[in-house]
């Protein structure tokens, strides 16, 4: 009974912001298959991501459609105003670094921090970038061993942020401002890490992210400022995605959406991840379960978390019907506009984005 209770809630919600809509909104699709969305810019005009595992990476235009800019990237990553991309690219001796697009197919690479090391070919690998674009961060795998969070910029190059407990650590993102760089540091489990770079204030120096809740685990995303953190990992259920707030410390457990498996599976299958938040902290995007197709989801505090094709619904948007939408991992600074990669009606993978009014 209370299960039905909140379900007929979250339906009258959802009714209520449908009936609300003063506009529809837009789904649009990269159309070319097998593009996997991972960066967007501010106004979601400019939509970058990667084909396959290791590239090449695509920038995305409504008047270029998909082009390929080469590198070799398992992640790429933009710009709040679309104008730098970064990603991970070869050098001349066919090592792999962060990179930054240089136009074309042509990418200037970054090299690694003066403990880096070469692994299988690869020294460094990005994760994230700042909302200007001068800041990018990510992994550097370092000497003697494992791998440690980097932070580069044009004055000072590459920076080992180090890590705990002589364990490998890696930053998946960056505020916008520049100054808070969040990631995970390796304990058996990946808990979350912050590093301030200006070493001032909030996140004094290195420090595992702590709270009144306990240990959170690994952070995929972060707000302009990083007021607002979001991930995976919440002390009451390790599983499930959380929301933190800086403002009153609060970390919220978001919960993950029940899925149709057989009972011997449903522990894994209850499983969520966030990947990105708005400025506000209002909107949060993801994924839910483990077995592949996902489901993509939306938690916002009215709705709760969402399968985002309902949440879309509920918006007004079209479009996407015959569509599986497995993840969402982007939303703009106002969370009007999200993105992610689908399963499209002809059974391919595409990357799609949203627009609501």
């Amino acid at each position: 009974m209370k299960k039905r209770t909140l379900d007929l809630r979250v339906a009258v919600i959802l009714m209520s912001v449908a009936g609300s809509a003063a506009a529809q909104g837009t789904f649009t699709r990269l159309g070319s298959r097998d593009t996997y969305v991972t960066g967007m810019s501010a106004d979601g005009s400019v939509v970058v991501g990667i084909r396959g595992q290791y590239g090449p990476a695509f920038r995305w235009t409504a008047a270029t459609a998909v082009v390929n800019i080469g590198s070799v990237s398992q992640l790429t990553v933009i710009s709040r105003d679309g104008k730098v991309i970064a990603g991970s690219a070869k050098d001349a001796n066919g090592v792999t670094s962060a990179a930054i697009w240089q136009g074309g197919t042509n990418w200037k690479t970054l090299g690694g921090p003066p403990n880096g090391r070469v692994l299988d070919g690869v020294l460094t690998s990005t994760w994230g970038i700042s909302g200007d674009g001068s800041v990018i961060v990510g992994l550097a795998w370092v000497q003697p061993t494992g791998a440690h969070a980097f932070r580069w910029d044009g004055a000072h190059g590459m920076v080992d942020l180090g890590s705990f407990f002589g364990r490998s650590s890696r930053a998946n993102a960056i505020s916008a401002d520049g100054n808070v760089i969040v990631g995970w540091n390796e304990t058996g489990t990946y808990d979350a890490a912050l590093y301030n770079w200006l070493g001032s204030m909030w996140w004094q120096g290195m420090q595992r992210l702590m709270n009144p809740y306990g240990w959170i685990g690994q952070a995929e995303g972060t707000n302009d400022s990083g007021s607002v953190i979001v991930g995976r990992g919440h002390p009451s259920a390790p599983r499930h995605a959380y929301r933190f707030t800086a403002w009153d410390g609060r970390v919220e457990e978001l919960g993950a959406l029940p899925r149709g498996v057989r009972p011997a599976d449903q522990e894994q299958e209850n499983t969520s991840i966030a990947y990105g938040v708005s400025d506000d902290a209002n909107v949060v995007v993801g994924t839910s379960g483990w077995a592949p197709p996902l489901d993509g989801i939306v938690w916002t505090p009215e709705t709760k978390m969402v399968k985002v094709a309902q949440y879309l619904t509920a918006k007004g948007v079209t479009g996407f019907e015959g569509w599986n939408l497995v993840g969402v991992n982007l939303v703009s600074p106002d969370g009007k506009i999200i993105g992610g990669t689908g399963i499209n009606p002809d059974g391919q993978a595409e990357g799609w984005i949203a627009q609501m009014k």
